[in-house]
């Protein structure tokens, strides 16, 4: 145990208490989980002891938190953060990215798009124009659906679609319930769906996805998402890969034709 001063604040020790209270363990609980002791985890919270590196990786494990608030809990203790937050587009991630690129290319002819955690889309193949346009990518896909009535109009099942999107969420609020961007994102999709009752489940469907209206036809799609497993790195953690397929030979045959129009003319 590291001694601290007596009776120095402790900013490690509020943001443990915060995230301690959040999963709703006493400092018993946590202590046992830990293994450690109830009066070690009180003098962490109140300063009287500053934690070792070991220690605070140990308590991100045990209350489930995510690696870039890791890394704010690390650095809240004066420690150097453990997890590196780079750029998609930086060389340590290159062998990652080309996983990611050979994924987009082959899932061709129909759609797939990289998002981070709050829902910003970073690559996308060329199939998503058929669906989205050209300028998916660098948009954010809560606000592209919830602040912009027109594209929920172009989508035929928008209030089963809403309701997932809302619970995703509040899902991912459930694991990050400090993040105000997400607060934010959960808010404006909350807003925009008031007065919108929540559907019973479908007749038909085992998974939630946007069917889409696109010139009098409806594409009916079904939806995966991939990731990295078992990651230590912020940005690949935080990545998601939604992959969309044809639900019906309709749709194929749609993605099949639009993407080979799309290169005839390039």
């Amino acid at each position: 145990m590291i001694r601290a001063q007596p009776g120095t604040t402790s900013p490690f020790g509020a943001l443990l208490r915060r995230w301690r209270d959040n999963r709703g363990l006493s400092q018993l609980a946590l202590a046992a989980e830990v293994g450690s002791t109830s009066r070690h985890v009180s003098f962490l919270e109140t300063g009287r002891s500053r934690p070792s590196e070991q220690m605070v990786l140990r308590l991100g494990e045990v209350l489930g938190i995510p690696l870039r608030e890791q890394n704010r809990l690390l650095e809240a203790a004066g420690l150097p953060a453990a997890y590196p937050d780079v750029a998609l587009e930086d060389a340590d991630l290159a062998p990652f990215r080309a996983a990611i690129n050979q994924l987009l290319t082959a899932h061709m002819p129909y759609p797939a798009v990289v998002v981070d955690e709050h829902w910003n889309v970073l690559l996308a193949n060329r199939a998503c124009a058929v669906l989205f346009g050209d300028e998916l990518v660098g948009s954010n896909l809560a606000y592209r659906y919830f602040a912009d009535p027109a594209s929920a109009e172009a989508i035929v099942n928008w209030p089963q679609v809403a309701w997932a999107g809302i619970d995703r969420l509040r899902q991912q609020l459930a694991l990050r319930p400090f993040d105000d961007r997400l607060r934010e994102l959960a808010a404006l999709a909350e807003r925009a769906t008031v007065g919108l009752p929540r559907p019973s489940p479908p007749a038909e469907g085992l998974v939630v996805c946007p069917w889409f209206r696109i010139g009098g036809q409806v594409i009916r799609m079904i939806g995966m998402a991939a990731r990295f497993d078992t990651t230590v790195a912020v940005t690949l953690e935080e990545l998601r890969v939604e992959l969309l397929y044809p639900l019906d030979s309709d749709a194929e045959r749609f993605f099949r034709e639009s993407v080979t129009a799309q290169s005839t003319r390039e």
